[in-house]
């Protein structure tokens, strides 16, 4: 079962990361509009119903929540470890010009941008990940919750 969960994990984070990248390509502003940026949960979502659907018929249309809730959290997990990495790589390697890019747009909003980091180092990449992982387990509790049987 949790394999079926991997596959669905990675198949996510693959097509999270083609999508931000076309995103990317089209105008990289578009990258850092927080529709485009957050859409990602949706597709995460979905692949966590569909992996919970998919093992639940497979065992005769029935599973337990705790096992539903695993499968769903699993896949969100590794979808999103896809997302993390591809979102250091693009920002310090493919386009550093990007922090540059935040910059100007939080200063069109009229935040204020004096004493923030913009830099996008591996510890910050890396604690944000463990951040949305708290989101995600509640993600994965609600599809688990509605997809028990």
């Amino acid at each position: 079962m949790q394999q079926t969960a991997v596959k669905y994990g990675i198949i996510t984070g693959i097509a999270i990361v083609l999508y931000l990248f076309v995103f990317h390509q089209i105008n990289r502003e578009l990258l850092l509009n927080p529709m485009v940026y957050w859409s990602p949960i949706i597709v995460s979502v979905v692949a966590m119903t569909l992996v919970v659907k998919k093992v639940r018929s497979d065992n005769n249309g029935k599973i337990a929540q705790r096992e539903a809730l695993k499968l769903a959290f699993l896949t969100y997990v590794l979808a999103y470890l896809f997302f993390t990495v591809f979102i250091y790589v693009l920002f310090n390697y493919l386009d550093p010009g990007l922090v540059e890019l935040q910059k100007k747009a939080m200063l069109g909003a009229g935040r204020k941008i004096e004493g923030l980091d913009f830099t996008m180092t591996l510890g910050k990449v890396l604690f944000q990940y463990a951040y949305m992982l708290i989101p995600g387990f509640f993600l994965s509790y609600m599809v688990a919750n509605f997809m028990k049987k």
